[in-house]
């Protein structure tokens, strides 16, 4: 289990993890509320994500970037560690399997209506679960790999719908409330900008840390481009009215892409892009919940616990909500409440930690 990143690794692996899951419902989540306005929410968004974060990544290098295991264990004591450990494990689990559910529900709903969804659920947990196995730095070479292709599909993809894009959509600006605005801001604040906490449990691994701070937020600022790039081409193109209505709406605007009959359901690309980046995000989640289950059972290793893991994320993931109605409106009303608490407890132990001096200084 090779567990080694550099800088520029960390970046994309932080970008796809942003991305992933939100790249394809950011526009319908933002949009709800905010209208023609959800590009004001996302900035907004992204603002909160950046200094939420700043905070984060700041009390971390205090303790030389440690994982979060060892640093609540430490300032906590054992038994109390422990179990904010678990917590964390749960959190990591819990958002798995939140994205594995994605995934099956946008596959049967969108590619393959006629197909089970666990046959998705299965196949991606499974293919995670080999990935995490060998370690952090399998994932982060694939995801730099892929990283580059996955690029040229996505601009190629919104460039290919500009001929549609109406400027007239976005007006009259402000139209709605700032209050609309702002509640746009909050379903996108949580998913997925503070979800990337989960990074504290392998900053450790980064070889070099001197500018890990500025290579994490700039990934954290680059993400929230290509989410606020994805809303405007989205509602430029559709408008509010129908973004808000479609569940994954930047797949659906690629559906409208047909070149002289040559180049017809290329949204396909799209899809993939957005798989890719989903199957980064969980690799991270099972590794993040791994490493903490490892860190409590002070095993040698992670490796008997990949399978019990997997399974618990499956049943997780198909019995957690009933249907896709159920599970979006989850997500936009209390995602960012339920993250913010971990957020809020990890931020409270850091605080104690360094206040009691229990942060190490030696050199990492």
């Amino acid at each position: 289990m090779n567990h080694t990143l550099n800088r520029w690794q960390l970046f994309l692996l932080t970008v796809s993890f942003l991305t992933g899951s939100s790249l394809l419902m950011a526009p319908n989540l933002t949009s709800f509320y905010s209208k023609q306005d959800a590009w004001l929410s996302m900035i907004t968004a992204i603002a909160i994500g950046v200094l939420i974060n700043s905070l984060w990544i700041y009390l971390l290098s205090l303790y030389q970037y440690q994982s979060i295991f060892d640093i609540v264990e430490t300032v906590s004591g054992k038994w109390i560690g422990s179990i904010l450990s678990l917590i964390i494990v749960y959190y990591s689990l819990h958002l798995c399997s939140y994205v594995v559910r994605n995934v099956s529900n946008f596959m049967i709903s969108s590619v393959l209506p006629d197909t089970n969804a666990w046959t998705f659920q299965v196949m991606l947990i499974l293919v995670s679960l080999y990935s995490c196995y060998y370690g952090l730095n399998n994932i982060a070479r694939v995801n730099e790999f892929l990283n580059p292709i996955m690029a040229v599909l996505f601009i190629a993809s919104l460039l290919l719908t500009l001929n549609r894009f109406d400027i007239r959509y976005f007006k009259p600006v402000m139209e709605e409330p700032l209050t609309k605005i702002l509640q746009g801001a909050y379903t996108t604040t949580g998913f997925p900008f503070i979800e990337v906490i989960l990074f504290g449990t392998v900053f450790t691994y980064v070889k070099k840390k001197k500018k890990l701070m500025r290579t994490y937020l700039n990934a954290i600022v680059a993400s929230g481009i290509i989410l606020l790039i994805t809303i405007i081409v989205a509602i430029g193109c559709d408008g509010y009215y129908m973004v808000s209505r479609t569940t994954f709406p930047t797949f659906e605007l690629m559906r409208a892409i047909n070149i002289v009959k040559l180049l017809e359901r290329i949204e396909i690309l799209i899809a993939v892009v957005w798989i890719v980046g989903i199957f980064a995000k969980i690799v991270i989640c099972f590794l993040a919940a791994m490493m903490g289950l490892q860190q409590v059972a002070k095993h040698h290793s992670y490796g008997p616990f990949l399978l019990p893991a997997g399974l618990l994320v499956w049943a997780m993931s198909n019995h957690q909500h009933s249907n896709t109605m159920e599970f979006t409106d989850f997500v936009a009303k209390n995602w960012t409440l339920w993250w913010f608490t971990l957020y809020i407890l990890l931020i409270v132990v850091l605080i104690i930690g360094v206040i009691l001096k229990k942060n190490k200084r030696s050199e990492p």
